[in-house]
């Protein structure tokens, strides 16, 4: 992970992907990982009843992951 340094007091951080915001909790539904079809895992902060910073949706098909989409 590239670390660039602004000419203010607090480093910025570039980074690329599928980054996910600091959380302390994480979901999934389902919690077995299917054959076929989707599961979402859902980042929170706060807890199990903080506020979700991130979801991402993963497709399987055949038993293999397929994709993944963040939001």
């Amino acid at each position: 992970m590239p670390v660039n340094v602004n000419t203010g007091t607090k480093p910025v951080v570039t980074m690329a992907g599928l980054n996910v915001p600091l959380h302390d909790y994480i979901s999934f539904s389902p919690v077995a990982t299917p054959t076929n079809g989707t599961q979402t895992i859902t980042f929170k902060v706060g807890g199990s009843g903080g506020d979700t910073v991130a979801t991402l949706v993963l497709t399987y098909s055949g038993g293999e992951l397929a994709s993944v989409a963040k939001s």
